[in-house]
């Protein structure tokens, strides 16, 4: 973004180094949330060259920092549990991501960067013997692609109960309705009328095809700039009728757009931030667990820059500087690491790196209005789970959403467990092979539907849609996913058109990416 650079000059907040760390402390845990990198334009399932190569290098950036692995620096971060010559152990680092091909990609590219190829497993005996390189005539294998390392990735669809820690804005008609609301008030069509005749006159040097007049608008703020911005990298005839100056001004409107949607003074928890809520919840949730069970020491999810703007508000970073409201580079880190002290107490340090280059400084920031860039444990717990949304039924309760996972909330679950707890056989009731009498039920109960078996089968019906949900559902609250998560997920191309008319500033890159 053209006010990364702006970001800079926010150091002197900081009391702690987000590369020096205080003699009284150790690193023990991190948990980084990374934004997607460089892209092709919309619609978008391809990670460029650029992109890719920018994620492995933010990926080594952070080997160096939690390995020590980095010839041209020491790291006072280096967290002893770690595998020490930088192989990857299961159970060590946990990673997860929604299906989402762009995202997808970043998440692996970042993780080849912080996993690289490596041939100690042939040269560590140890490491040799755990990945039974030797057969039994005495030869050994040498593994391929010089030594890729094969980096477990826990991919979330739409249906999964983990899904909502990173798309939680996704399927959540609470945050739909918030915007559309945001949309149809004073101040975007304040914004829209003020903006119109700037917005036309890029009808000049956009294209018509992607852009006719009636989508030129603050409504599509977000959309046009995502445009300006991919051709501006990677395309030289394009990028030939923009300037800086121009490409400055179609930004700061859409840090508009996108901020509107992000933050409401009056409401800080409202539901537009119902998606950085998630995220938030989960920081706490993977902290927590490394914290009491020693592991996953690395944390690392990747997802979407409109999360970013939410937890820039519900961290309130936005009260240090405006630059808060802005857009987060590619590849952009927000990083929790959680510290131990010769005492045994925990803490937890909050930094913030805007996007991969080597001139893109690691930043530590107070958060929640603390002034502190170092929190006790109690600190952190207290303040992040007063935002953050940490359980699934939380989730779909703040939603209202209808996603198949959150049946077990509903009120047809809830009525088939009191069946069920009645002794009543609910697969033979769907399937027409029992009935059950339903008089004793209230009206409200019923709903208005009716009486007899109609009411049970129609209740029943979320119930049976959990139960089948139920069997493959993952321990909640543990991040070290069964060997099934690895099974292939079908990729689906979450990107949207550019809207019509007044558009919609929720479109920026696709499902948000």
């Amino acid at each position: 973004m053209f006010l990364s650079t702006l970001l800079l000059v926010l150091p002197a907040l900081a009391d702690v180094s987000a590369d020096n760390l205080q003699d009284q402390y150790k690193c023990v845990g991190t948990f980084i949330f990374g934004r997607h990198n460089d892209r092709v334009a919309k619609p978008a399932v391809v990670l460029t060259n650029l992109g890719a190569q920018e994620q492995v290098e933010s990926g080594t950036f952070y080997r160096g920092r939690y390995f020590g692995l980095n010839d041209t620096s020491s790291s006072d971060f280096v967290i002893e549990g770690l595998n020490d010559q930088g192989v990857f152990v299961y159970g060590e680092t946990y990673s997860q991501c929604p299906s989402d091909t762009v995202i997808e990609y970043s998440q692996l590219s970042f993780l080849q960067g912080l996993y690289p190829p490596t041939t100690d497993t042939e040269s560590n005996k140890t490491l040799s013997n755990s990945m039974d390189s030797g057969l039994s005539n005495g030869t050994e294998v040498t593994a391929p692609f010089n030594g890729y390392q094969y980096v477990f990735m826990d991919v979330q669809g739409e249906t999964s109960d983990d899904y909502y820690h990173i798309k939680g804005d996704v399927n959540c008609p609470s945050s739909d309705a918030a915007i559309q609301d945001w949309e149809d008030g004073d101040y975007f069509k304040s914004m829209n009328e003020s903006t119109l005749d700037f917005y036309q006159s890029l009808s000049e040097i956009l294209p018509a095809k992607k852009f006719p007049l009636s989508t030129l608008n603050f409504g599509n703020a977000m959309n046009i700039f995502d445009f300006m911005n991919v051709n501006f990298i990677h395309n030289e005839e394009l990028a030939k009728e923009y300037n800086e100056t121009l490409l400055h001004k179609v930004a700061l409107l859409a840090d508009q757009a996108q901020w509107g949607i992000s933050y409401d003074k009056s409401e800080p928890l409202s539901n537009f931030t119902i998606g950085g809520r998630a995220v938030l919840g989960a920081v706490y949730s993977y902290l927590n667990t490394t914290k009491v069970v020693g592991s996953p020491y690395i944390n690392y999810f990747t997802g979407s820059f409109n999360n970013m703007y939410q937890i820039d508000s519900l961290l309130q970073l936005n009260e240090l500087s405006d630059n808060f409201t802005g857009m987060p580079d590619y590849g952009a880190t927000y990083v929790w690491d959680l510290l131990q002290d010769s005492a045994g107490d925990y803490y937890v340090m909050f930094s913030f790196k805007n996007g991969t280059k080597d001139d893109d400084v690691l930043v530590t920031y107070p958060t929640f209005g603390t002034g502190k860039t170092v929190l006790t444990w109690s600190e952190f717990e207290d303040s992040i789970t007063k935002v953050g949304i940490s359980e699934l039924g939380d989730w779909c309760n703040a939603c209202e959403s209808q996603m198949p996972q959150c049946n077990q909330y509903s009120s047809a679950y809830k009525y088939g467990l009191e069946l069920e707890d009645q002794g009543i056989d609910l697969a033979s009731l769907a399937n027409g092979k029992s009935h059950v009498q339903t008089s004793s039920l209230s009206n409200a109960a019923a709903g208005g539907i009716g009486a007899g078996v109609t009411i049970g089968v129609f209740l029943i019906g979320g119930l049976l849609v959990y139960l089948l949900h139920r069997r493959v559902k993952k321990v909640q609250g543990r991040p070290l996913a069964d060997e099934n998560a690895n099974a292939p997920i079908e990729l689906g191309e979450n990107e949207s058109q550019v809207g019509s008319s007044l558009g919609t500033v929720r479109g920026s890159e696709g499902e948000k990416v």
